[in-house]
C-alpha cells in the first residue's frame, strides 16, 4: 500500500501562498503534499484526484492493471473526471472496466453533471460511461460488499459534501481477516458509525488531520489534532483500535504552523498510541 498524496484541497504548498508550511515546503521537497489518494494495491485506489498522473510519475506507479477505485466523495480534490482521458488514452488496457463505488448521494451528483454533459458525446468521460469502461456501483453505509478481493465496509462520516452528500470512509478485511479503515475526509464519526465499527479492532488507521495544530475550527466536518486525538480515544474505547493498531494521519492542509517534524513531536508528546504522520510516496505492509 502506498500514499499517493497526503494533502487536502490545495496541496503544499499552494502556488498563490507564502504561509510558514509553504515556504517550509519550498525549501524541502520531501514536506510537499499532493491531494490525498491511497493504493491499496496495484488494483485498488482510494480516490483519484487531480494530482494522480503526477503521483504516479513520481512514484513510478504503473495504474494498468486498476479495476477498482474507492471513492470517499466528490469534492475535486478527491474525484476528478478528467482522469477518465488517461484511462482512455492507454495503448495496453484494452477497454478493461473500472468499477467505481460510492455512496448513492455521491452518485447522483456525478448523474447530474453526466446529464448535463450529454450533448458533449466527444468528452471522455460520456465515452467512457457510455462504453462501460467506467461502472458506477452505489454502496450503502454499513452494508459490507466484496470488491478487488476485499471485504468492504462504507462507513457513514460527518464530513458536508453539500446538503445533498456527505462523504464515506471504509473498511477494508483481507481474506486472512487483516482490517484496514481509512477515515478520510471525515469530523468526529457519528454514533451510528462507531456503532457499526465496534470491536474490530483494525490492523491500519489512516486518519485525517487536515487542520493539524489549529484549535479552532470545528469538528463536524474535517478534524485537527485535538479532534485527531479524540477520535482515538473514542475508538479505543470502542475496541475500534488497540495498542497494536499502525495508526497513520493524512489529508494535511497548510492553515497552521505545524511543519512536518513539529506535527510529528506533538504526536510523540500527545498521542495515546503512537502516530505516524504520513508523507507522500509512504509505503505501508499489509499482509
Amino acid at each position: 500500500m502506498q500514499f499517493l498524496g497526503t494533502g487536502a484541497a490545495d496541496a503544499i504548498p499552494n502556488p498563490f501562498c507564502t504561509c510558514t508550511i509553504c515556504r517550509d515546503a519550498r525549501l524541502n521537497p520531501n514536506h510537499t503534499r499532493l491531494r490525498s489518494m491511497f493504493l491499496l494495491d496495484k488494483t485498488s485506489l482510494i480516490d483519484c484526484g487531480p494530482d494522480l498522473a503526477a503521483a504516479c510519475m513520481i512514484n513510478t506507479v504503473e495504474l494498468d492493471q486498476l479495476s477498482q477505485v474507492f471513492v470517499t466523495h466528490t469534492h475535486e480534490d478527491h474525484f476528478y473526471p478528467s482522469n477518465v482521458g488517461l484511462l482512455m488514452m492507454s495503448r495496453t488496457r484494452g477497454g478493461q472496466p473500472v468499477d467505481v463505488y460510492l455512496s448513492h448521494m455521491a452518485l447522483a451528483v456525478i448523474d447530474s453533471l453526466l446529464n448535463a454533459l450529454e450533448s458533449n458525446s466527444h468528452l471522455d468521460a460520456i465515452k467512457a460511461y457510455n462504453l462501460g469502461v467506467i461502472r458506477f456501483k452505489p454502496v450503502k453505509a454499513d452494508v459490507p460488499f466484496q470488491a478487488g478481493g476485499y471485504r468492504v465496509i462504507p462507513v457513514e462520516t460527518t464530513h458536508r459534501v453539500s446538503q445533498l452528500e456527505n462523504a464515506y470512509n471504509y473498511m477494508f478485511e483481507t481474506p486472512q481477516g487483516k482490517r484496514l479503515l481509512y477515515a478520510c475526509d471525515t469530523g468526529l464519526y457519528p454514533e451510528n458509525a462507531l456503532k457499526a465499527l465496534s470491536g474490530c479492532k483494525v490492523d491500519i488507521l489512516v486518519m485525517e488531520v487536515t487542520f493539524g495544530l489549529r484549535t479552532d475550527n470545528d469538528l463536524q466536518s474535517h478534524l485537527n489534532g485535538q479532534g485527531f486525538l479524540h477520535m482515538l480515544n473514542l475508538m479505543i474505547d470502542r475496541e475500534i483500535i488497540c495498542s497494536n493498531t499502525q495508526i497513520y494521519a493524512t489529508h494535511i492542509n497548510h492553515k497552521h504552523d505545524g511543519t512536518p517534524p513539529i506535527l510529528q513531536a506533538w504526536f510523540d508528546n500527545n498521542s495515546p498510541l503512537p502516530v505516524k504522520v504520513a508523507n507522500d510516496g509512504m509505503i505501508i505492509n499489509f499482509t
